[in-house]
């Protein structure tokens, strides 16, 4: 829409621009640490500072400290025994090319090497990646994209500025402007006596201002354009939330999908938020087995998943084959709808029926 804006806001010092990208990696960062809802966990296990390390570092690993390193390491505002750092594997691997061994850190110093009865390691998700690249990608396009529509915005308003010959000039035009404006608090002056000395030099043959005096820094007649710009930040939005459970439809809804249609993508929107509750529940079993925890903690969706996760189950019944049946209100495996169709496809038995009934 306007390059030169673009370019502008590109060309602030770094530090601007990274502090636009880190306020919308915050807010997707919150999007994330709201996923899931910690159940009965130790107020030294916080979950937004474990759910930072299993989307930063994809592997998290928990250990029980003695009271004498609790009292070292962790006497703060998350003080307690049971702890949470980042983790990786380490030594000879086994079969599968996995560390027999993990290492663990801290914040504050803290190292070892632990045997993996010793540690709970948990997963963010099965293919053990984490979501750094993801958010910093995310949040960059996101401020490129913000940046292009306020500069578009700002393009787009009517600003057209009147050259004055001179001084007085000038403050004439401006003291006019503010009454126009309102800006005194004071009701708009809309009129202009006709022996105004701004009429006789801005006036072109006494009808319209000559076009050599007015200066179109911006072009009003694009504002319709703008909602190709907000279409691509909302495209963006709703792919990236889609993917992780929130299927938002957005401004950017086709008109020809049915009701069916949008309530479907629930179901593929699940597919990741299932598999990493999936490997946060191996995560808090590991703990359980060790001690950590207590038998009723648990890792669910939260709120606001809950309400789609609603919505997927009831798009299908999942049965213990593994099979998808559509959800037609009659129980699971009830036949009653195959007989029918049978006794319609032979008219003898639907005779015969009849005749046992008189």
């Amino acid at each position: 829409m306007n390059i030169f804006e673009d370019l502008k806001f590109m060309a602030k010092p770094k530090y601007a621009k990274w502090s636009y990208e880190r306020m919308i990696r915050s807010m997707i960062e919150n999007f994330f640490f709201s996923m899931f809802e910690y159940k009965n966990f130790p107020d030294s296990l916080p979950k937004n500072l474990c759910e930072r390390i299993l989307l930063y570092n994809t592997c998290i690993g928990t250990i029980k400290l003695s009271d004498a390193d609790a009292k070292r390491y962790n006497n703060g505002l998350f003080k307690g025994n049971v702890v949470a750092g980042p983790s990786s594997p380490a030594d000879v691997p086994d079969f599968y090319g996995i560390g027999t061994k993990f290492i663990l850190t801290s914040g504050n110093g803290y190292c070892g090497t632990f045997d993996p009865e010793d540690i709970a390691i948990g997963f963010n998700n099965s293919n053990y990646s984490g979501m750094r690249k993801f958010i910093y990608f995310l949040s960059s396009d996101f401020c490129n994209a913000l940046a292009s529509l306020r500069s578009a915005i700002k393009y787009t308003k009517n600003h057209p500025i009147y050259k004055a010959q001179d001084d007085k000039e000038r403050d004439a035009l401006n003291q006019l402007w503010h009454k126009i404006q309102d800006d005194n608090g004071e009701s708009p002056d809309l009129s202009i006596t006709s022996t105004n000395v701004l009429l006789e030099s801005l006036l072109e043959n006494g009808e319209r201002v000559e076009s050599n005096r007015v200066l179109n820094l911006s072009q009003p007649e694009l504002a319709n354009q703008i909602q190709f710009i907000s279409k691509s930040v909302d495209d963006l939005l709703r792919w990236s939330m889609s993917l992780f459970g929130q299927a938002i439809q957005g401004n950017g809804k086709l008109a020809q999908q049915t009701v069916d249609e949008v309530n479907g993508q629930t179901s593929s929107s699940f597919i990741l938020p299932n598999d990493m509750l999936y490997q946060r529940r191996l995560w808090v079993e590991r703990m359980k087995e060790r001690g950590m925890l207590p038998d009723d903690a648990t890792i669910d969706f939260s709120a606001a998943w809950k309400v789609e996760e609603i919505k997927y189950r009831k798009e299908a019944e999942i049965e213990n084959t593994g099979d998808l049946d559509e959800e037609t209100g009659d129980p699971v495996g009830d036949d009653t709808g195959e007989a029918a169709a049978d006794e319609q496809a032979d008219p003898e038995a639907e005779e015969k029926k009849e005749g046992d009934e008189e």
